[in-house]
């Protein structure tokens, strides 16, 4: 889909990751239309599911949520729906930010915000390690955040 996008496409995408609060007044400004062409795009990128939804980012420091940690876990077993179930326990907390399957040894990885060491261990010990499907927990800390963006890359060489 992305080489299906053409420049002003790219441009209202680009800006839209950079300042969702933006008007259409003000977007179609940005990136060179006039507004009812510029609203119609939008909504055209929303209709087709680019645009998935706007949000706020929140600066975790200021909210007191200093601990970021990335838990990789491996299930006991796969069998009886253990994944299906594992992934909507996941869901419920508020704390695992983002998981993915992955490959390899492990089955999964967590990306877990939480204020201090004692959550996080609150976490693991009340909620992640007491499913019964998780076999293995392997935990590993932020120590410096080099860089964060949530913008996709629009412009990929290849």
């Amino acid at each position: 889909m992305l080489d299906k996008l053409n420049d002003i496409d790219r441009k209202i995408l680009d800006t839209l990751q950079q300042d969702a609060s933006l008007t259409n007044t003000e977007l179609a400004d940005k990136v060179g239309l006039s507004t009812a062409p510029c609203w119609r795009r939008v909504k055209r990128l929303e209709e087709l599911g680019i645009i998935d939804r706007r949000v706020a980012i929140l600066n975790p420091e200021k909210l007191g949520l200093h601990i970021v940690t990335f838990a990789n876990v491996k299930l006991s077993h796969h069998k009886d729906n253990a994944l299906e179930e594992f992934e909507k326990l996941i869901e419920v907390y508020p704390e695992v930010t983002e998981c993915y399957t992955i490959s390899g040894s492990m089955d999964y990885v967590l990306k877990i915000v939480t204020t201090d060491m004692n959550a996080y261990e609150n976490f693991l010990r009340q909620k992640l390690l007491k499913m019964e499907m998780v076999n293995e927990v392997h935990s590993r800390f932020a120590v410096t955040k080099v860089k964060y963006t949530t913008a996709l890359p629009l412009k990929i060489s290849r």
